[in-house]
């Protein structure tokens, strides 16, 4: 009499376990209620982060400091196009930085010149005070 007894317990968890899920997954309800837990859970979770639209600040600071590097040391044979394209390019950089701290610059207005000298220290000056690091630091 006990080995029946316990051949029916150990045989009618799994028989009452997939009983108990056939009757729940066939319940017109099933559908309705795993959605309404879905949406609970989904409105829980924090609201997605908006995405920066340029480049990493460090990325185009980085780029400012070896632009910036090659500028220094112009006089090691570069031809005079190749170091005007430096400089356009170490412009550029700078600017792409104005426009992710939002501030203000005038470097692709400007022609060569003067001025364009003078609004590269000007905005040299704004990136560095802004907490970009242009120069490197051994």
């Amino acid at each position: 009499m006990g080995t029946w007894v316990l051949a029916a317990a150990f045989f009618s968890g799994p028989v009452l376990c997939l009983t108990a899920l056939v009757a729940l997954v066939s319940d017109p309800h099933f559908d309705r209620v795993a959605r309404a837990r879905s949406w609970v859970r989904g409105s829980r979770r924090r609201p997605d982060l908006p995405t920066p639209a340029g480049r990493p600040i460090e990325d185009i600071a980085l780029d400012a400091r070896r632009l910036g590097r090659q500028l220094q040391h112009t006089n090691d044979g570069r031809s005079a196009a190749r170091i005007g394209a430096i400089r356009r390019s170490y412009d550029d950089v700078m600017a792409e930085g104005c426009a992710a701290l939002g501030l203000a610059e005038l470097l692709s207005v400007l022609p060569d010149g003067v001025e364009l000298d003078a609004e590269r220290r000007r905005v040299e000056v704004m990136l560095i005070g802004a907490g970009m690091v242009l120069e490197d630091t051994f």
